[in-house]
């Protein structure tokens, strides 16, 4: 049998809502976020643009491409990934961005 899309999100977001009920916790049960990083980073807001030749990107190498009124940009994946870059702020086409993965 085939599933829409819809249908499987629904579903999807229907077990997460429910995950997050107040239910479906135990009475005693407390949030308790685990610390990953001490301090925050200050956001990437002015990121350095280079050109392709530049930044020495591989053939090979998987970038998040975005064109925006006819200006175009490539954020490599390999720069996304890591804590400190996990997102970059830009401006694009005269629009405000953020590039993520």
């Amino acid at each position: 049998m085939y599933r829409t899309l819809g249908s499987i999100l629904s579903s999807v977001f229907a077990v997460v809502a429910l995950a997050q009920s107040p239910e479906a916790k135990a009475p005693s049960a407390r949030y308790s976020p685990k610390v990953v990083i001490s301090h925050p980073f200050d956001a990437i807001t002015d990121p350095k643009i280079v050109s392709a030749a530049e930044a020495g990107i591989a053939a090979n190498e998987l970038v998040i491409g975005v064109t925006v009124n006819g200006q175009s940009r490539a954020y490599p994946i390999n720069q996304l990934t890591g804590p400190r870059r996990e997102i970059i702020n830009d401006t694009l086409g005269g629009t405000t961005i953020a590039a993520t993965w």
